[in-house]
């Protein structure tokens, strides 16, 4: 609208000058004034054509749609697409974009139901409906997370944290998130804006009941280790006494086997077979008192 209307101004003014110079010339009766530039006072408004030509055309980059503004008033009805694309020549063009984009709130706190103060970060990811976008704009402009999407996260947010204890958003995080992006759809639909993700980062307590947390977390643990390692313990003494108790039946078989055998003279015959032929060289008497070498 700008270079139209410049373009004209500068037009006018140039094919006023050709229109209007004159060249006086001498003659013999006189001065003869002629207007040699007056058949060409039309070309400057050649320079307006093109200009209104270039205005007509506008181009919207890819993961754009293109939002016309004619004299302040959006034009609701028309979605410019993207690529080369004719509009009204005293139009502007607004581009939006409608790819999946990122809004991150951060330091967000709320209450959880045991009445303790919790904070996170939360980023969402989203996009605008390109058919509904310039309806989107003569709402609420091009900062649409700023102005919508902001206020509906802090909102779902506190009230989805508000149900569950403290312990419970640790153990159920996952349920939580879905929760929240759950009513966080519903809430932003009506504005035409499509929420695929949210996600918690850097999610924590106050300090002093971070600190009960961790405490309690290795409490736990620990309590978990001495029950494994009393496991450990009562299987290893009903080991051992299984292994004793099948060595004492092994004894009493062997005793049993002497007995039927023999006694006395099966342990002798026994220990023929398993004598490897050499004598003793130490004899003790009877008496224990006498001890006798006995060379080889």
């Amino acid at each position: 609208m700008f270079l139209i209307g410049l373009s004209f101004i500068v037009a006018l003014v140039a094919a006023g000058a050709l229109y209007f110079v004159s060249v006086d010339k001498r003659t013999t009766t006189g001065y003869d004034t002629t207007y040699p530039f007056r058949n060409f006072a039309s070309l400057p408004f050649l320079l307006v054509i093109a200009v209104v030509a270039f205005e007509s055309i506008t181009i919207v980059p890819p993961g754009n749609v293109g939002v016309q503004v004619t004299l302040g008033k959006t034009n609701v009805d028309n979605v410019l697409t993207e690529g080369v694309t004719f509009v009204n020549p005293i139009s502007s063009v607004k581009n939006v974009n409608v790819q999946l984009q990122r809004a991150q709130l951060e330091n967000q706190s709320a209450g959880t139901k045991d009445m303790q103060q919790v904070h996170t970060d939360i980023v969402v990811n989203y996009r605008l409906t390109p058919n509904m976008v310039p309806t989107i704009y003569k709402e609420f402009g091009l900062n649409v997370a700023d102005k919508v999407l902001a206020p509906a996260i802090s909102e779902v947010f506190k009230t989805v944290t508000g149900q569950y204890t403290s312990e419970e958003l640790i153990i159920k995080r996952e349920e939580v998130s879905g929760k929240i992006l759950e009513r966080l759809q519903a809430k932003v639909l009506p504005f035409d804006i499509t929420v695929s993700n949210i996600s918690l980062v850097n999610f924590g307590f106050g300090k002093a009941y971070q600190d009960a947390i961790d405490a309690k977390m290795v409490a736990t643990q620990s309590k978990l280790k001495a029950e494994q390692d009393l496991q450990r313990i009562e299987v290893e003494a009903k080991s051992r006494i299984a292994q004793a108790e099948g060595e004492a039946k092994a004894i009493k078989i062997q005793a049993e086997a002497i007995q039927s055998n023999g006694g006395a003279a099966y342990v002798q015959l026994q220990w023929i077979e398993k004598w490897n032929g050499a004598l003793p060289s130490t004899v003790v008497g009877a008496d224990t008192k006498t001890l006798m070498s006995i060379g080889k």
